[in-house]
């Protein structure tokens, strides 16, 4: 009786391509996810530092900012064009001034907020 060999139909062959067609498919789509947070999360993270940054700076001046006065720029941090806005308003202590520094792109969405305080030395 002869022998026969046995391999893979060119149905199964089809098949199984098709299968690993899928799955690199969605396996590359999984990369560019990734690959586009990351890259959202670099520019929140630069956003998040321009915000410290202006904060850090309105707290090293030796002025005490008035309230109801918003400063508006635009800046470049890590290689990102970023527009922050700088929100200043009176506290019930007249010491101290409420500072809410927004960060957004330069299509006005919101990346970064960050509220703190701003305090005059005692008389």
């Amino acid at each position: 009786m002869p022998r026969r060999d046995h391999g893979f139909t060119l149905l199964e062959v089809l098949i199984a391509l098709a299968v690993l067609a899928i799955a690199l498919t969605a396996v590359s789509r999984g990369i560019g996810l990734v690959a586009i947070q990351a890259t959202e999360l670099g520019e929140r993270h630069a956003a998040q530092w321009l915000a410290q940054n202006r904060m850090a700076l309105l707290r090293i001046v030796d002025v005490f900012p008035d309230p109801s006065v918003t400063n508006e720029g635009d800046a470049e941090q890590a290689g990102y064009k970023l527009h922050y806005r700088e929100t200043i308003k009176a506290t019930d202590n007249p010491l101290f001034r409420r500072v809410e520094i927004k960060v957004s792109r330069e299509d006005g969405t919101q990346l970064a907020k960050l509220t703190g305080f701003a305090a005059r030395a005692a008389p």
